[in-house]
């Protein structure tokens, strides 16, 4: 079982670095409308590139997106995986506590985001 763990996390790192060392930078969100390019400029490139090397790089990211967005949905299946691998080590009340701290985390988050916002209205309320 130890040697499946470490095979299994070999191989999303080793996934992980292909794509991470294949890819420029930032590559971004895609974009519905063609005209706009469905890629980021790596940082800085935007101030030092020109017209024609701007489009021969989005040429080269947009390239390069679906080996690296299959690369990503292989990864998430392996983590699916190892997750499931692991969890079926743990006890039924060691699951369900877990998941009670899962949900008291996020209780937590919400109310700490809640607060930041109330503090930030605060602010605006109070500079204006």
């Amino acid at each position: 079982m130890p040697t499946k763990t470490f095979t299994l996390a070999t191989l999303v790192v080793v996934a992980f670095l292909t794509a991470a060392t294949t890819l420029p930078s930032l590559i971004a969100q895609e974009t519905a409308d063609e005209s706009k390019p469905s890629v980021r400029l790596p940082a800085y490139y935007g101030d030092v590139i020109t017209a024609d090397q701007r489009k021969k790089i989005y040429a080269i990211q947009r390239g390069y997106a679906p080996k690296i967005e299959q690369l990503e949905a292989e990864i998430k299946k392996l983590e699916e995986a190892m997750e499931a691998e692991m969890e079926g080590v743990l006890t039924q009340p060691q699951i369900d506590r877990i998941k009670e701290l899962i949900e008291e985390e996020k209780i937590r988050r919400e109310k700490n985001e809640a607060a930041k916002r109330a503090a930030e209205k605060a602010a605006a309320d109070s500079g204006s």
